[in-house]
């Protein structure tokens, strides 16, 4: 392609990503926020949670039909799940007895109880993922009206507690 290597490297360390797709918005402390409200199936949101550890993770919203959440490598990577939205059986059927979960059925609760639950874990490095696996049509107009709530809220919580 002829583009020289000290470009090619300059313009990989200046991409900036899409809104909503793993998007890192805030680094606090021992903190980082990702905001990956586009995953609406767990393939999507299975990439996010390869990519981290100490993962404090949002879930749920309106599932894919016969999509299945399966953790069988993962699980090491994921502290807790915080189960969000209007299915939460389906959530809560799909991970128990994989993973540690809260059901904290909107967003709000779920951040506000992860600033608790990271108190009592006490990992280095924390890592809070909004990556639902699902729709935001229970609760939101769209993915986007869900990450920016997400962004939103995480702003103010880090503030308030980290």
């Amino acid at each position: 392609l002829k583009i020289s290597e000290k470009s090619f490297i300059k313009s990989l360390k200046s991409f900036v990503g899409l809104p909503h797709r793993y998007e890192i918005f805030l680094k606090k402390k021992d903190y980082v926020f990702i905001n990956d409200s586009k995953a609406t199936s767990f393939q999507a949101t299975k990439l996010a949670l390869q990519n981290s550890k100490n993962i404090f993770w949002i879930v749920g919203g309106l599932p894919k039909k016969n999509d299945k959440i399966v953790l069988k490598n993962l699980r090491a990577n994921i502290v807790k799940a915080y189960i969000i939205g209007k299915n939460i059986n389906f959530f809560k059927n799909q991970i128990q007895n994989k993973t540690p979960f809260f059901i904290a059925r909107d967003l709000r609760n779920s951040i506000n109880r992860i600033m608790q639950d990271i108190k009592i874990y006490k990992k280095r490095s924390n890592v809070i993922l909004l990556s639902p696996a699902s729709a935001s049509y229970d609760q939101y107009s769209n993915f986007e009206k869900r990450g920016e709530e997400f962004k939103k809220l995480s702003k103010y919580y880090a503030g308030k507690y980290i």
